[in-house]
This record gives C-alpha cells, structure tokens and sequence, in this order.
C-alpha cells in the first residue's frame, strides 16, 4: 500500500524469539481497523449527587485487518520480494502457533506511528480461488502482563520488586531491659540477651551488689 511519499508495511515481530514478519499484502480492503481503548468508567452512587462516573483506566487496544496470502509472487500486490514470501500454509501454521500460544507480539505499522505489544485473539483463514491463495481475517489485542503480589502469613503484601530495588527490612528493636527469672545466672543471661556476664554486673552493680553469684528472681537488669 503506497500513499504520496509514504509506504505502508505491516510487520509482526516475535518478542520470544526475535525473528519478524512482514504482511506479504496489505489489507484487501484497504482499511486497517485500530481500536483505541474506550474510556472505562466506575458508576457509583452518591448521596445528594445521583449517579457519578470515575474514570478507572482504558480498556485494552486493539488492530485488525483482511487480506490474503498469495500461492506466487505478483509485484503488482506483494509487498515483499520473491525470496522472502512463503507458502500459504507456512504462513497459516504461524498464524495459528501465534494464536493458540499467546505469543507476545510487537506489531508495527510505522506509516501510522504503530508499534504495540499485542497478542493474536483471533485468525479466520479461507481457502479461496483455483491458485491456492489463502484469505483470512485477523485480530490483534494489547497485551498487557500483570506482576501478582504475593501475600505473607503475617498479611504483608510483597510486590513484583526484586531483591535489589525491595527496601531492607525493619530490624526488631532490642530491648534495653531484662528481668531475672528463676534459675537465671549472670552466665544464662549474658547468652539470652547476648552480652558478657561481667559488663552486666558492672552495669547493675547497684541492684545486684557486691556478689555477682546472688540474684535474685524480678531484678531487673540494664543491658
């Protein structure tokens, strides 16, 4: 499809495996239909106002498009040379894979500033004509991934962050006190807070006295 100074093409390109395809030919009626997603409202009712809309995000984009895959070559309607058009079915049976994979797609049409991650919804091939041309329509949908958050047993929600970019976690808050239970010992201690014996005596001299072998079960100790 040639306009004044502008040639339109059509390519498909495998975002999996990185390889394209070029349309052999553009639509046969001439028309690309593109659906620009539609504003998609929440209606909610107010008191005293009635019904209001919000506006909540747009729906997904969509292209679509008939045309033919040709048995041979004709310069009069491929938009591709000989030694790139391939046979009817090849093209069918890349169509079809695309559409029963939910391939991601990058579809680009730079004539029209064109260049979208979609996938195929739909293809609707028709044998038609004594040549063996392949008709079809077909129908291309935004494609858009969605990261999902995943949910701890505590209930805090963990993001699609990585490790690198997820903020550190905040550390517990260690307590400055401890109360003596029975059976404890300036050793025990020292390994429950942890924190040597000797610098929890000095510490708490004036509670335990000069015996650091006599405590006794409610002290409480700096640490």
């Amino acid at each position: 499809m040639t306009l004044p100074g502008i040639v339109v093409e059509i390519t498909i390109k495998d975002n999996e495996t990185g390889k394209s395809l070029t349309i052999p030919v553009l639509p046969t009626t001439g028309e690309i239909a593109y659906d620009d997603g539609d504003q998609k409202p929440i209606t909610v009712d107010i008191l005293d106002l009635g019904s209001v809309d919000i506006p909540a995000g747009v729906e997904l984009d969509g292209i679509g498009w008939e045309s033919f895959f040709p048995a041979r070559h004709d310069s009069s309607y491929c938009a591709v040379g000989p030694a790139l058009l391939k046979k009817p079915l090849d093209y069918r049976s890349q169509f079809s894979t695309w559409k029963d994979n939910g391939t991601s797609l990058q579809v680009i049409i730079a004539a029209f500033g064109v260049n979208k991650t979609m996938y195929l919804q739909s293809f609707k091939p028709k044998l038609r004509g004594a040549e063996g041309d392949l008709y079809y329509s077909v129908y291309f949908k935004e494609l858009k991934k969605l990261t999902p958050n995943k949910v701890r047993p505590d209930g805090t929600v963990v993001t699609g962050k990585t490790a690198a970019n997820r903020p550190a976690p905040t550390a517990t808050p260690k307590a400055d006190t401890y109360t003596v239970v029975a059976g404890d010992t300036l050793t025990i201690i020292g390994k429950k807070v942890p924190k040597p014996w000797r610098e929890i005596y000095n510490d708490n001299i004036a509670v335990i006295g000069p015996n650091p072998n006599l405590i006794y079960p409610g002290q409480v100790y700096k640490v």
